[in-house]
């Protein structure tokens, strides 16, 4: 492994953290500032694709998926009171979660990215080199 691919994981481990504590500042500030900050990141991961920065979409991936981490953490019951059904249920509520957070949200956002990016010029029309014969004809004379 390089260190420029080792620096760019810790890159997004440390934005990963980042917006972990910030989707559960605002969870506890309120729905509102909480709905705020998932279109931010996903409004942001919706340019980065349009505008194909993959830096800055993975960085918005990250975010989204730490968005879904602290979605997880916040409607987590207490798991005193559970019995072991009602436990494994919640493990799967929370990976259906996490699956919804990490892999279906960003494809339906390529998606909507692809259907809103502008269509690719035409390439403009490019002169076929000469033939052998063309080139004995004009045969330089310097």
């Amino acid at each position: 492994m390089k260190l420029k691919s080792l620096g760019w994981l810790l890159v997004l481990l440390l934005a990963g953290i980042v917006f972990f504590v910030a989707a559960t500042l605002a969870w506890i500030a309120g729905v509102a500032w909480s709905l705020g900050l998932l279109g931010l990141v996903w409004g942001t991961f919706l340019l980065a694709e349009v505008r194909r920065w993959v830096p800055l979409r993975d960085v918005a991936w990250v975010a989204g998926v730490a968005y879904g981490v602290g979605v997880i953490r916040w409607f987590d019951l207490p798991v005193d009171g559970l019995s072991t059904m009602q436990h494994w249920l919640m493990m799967g509520a929370d990976l259906l979660c996490l699956v919804f957070f990490a892999l279906v949200a960003p494809a339906l956002l390529a998606w909507i990215a692809e259907k809103l990016r502008p269509p690719a010029e035409p390439d403009l029309p490019v002169e076929p080199p000469p033939s052998p014969e063309m080139l004995r004809r004009w045969d330089p004379k310097d």
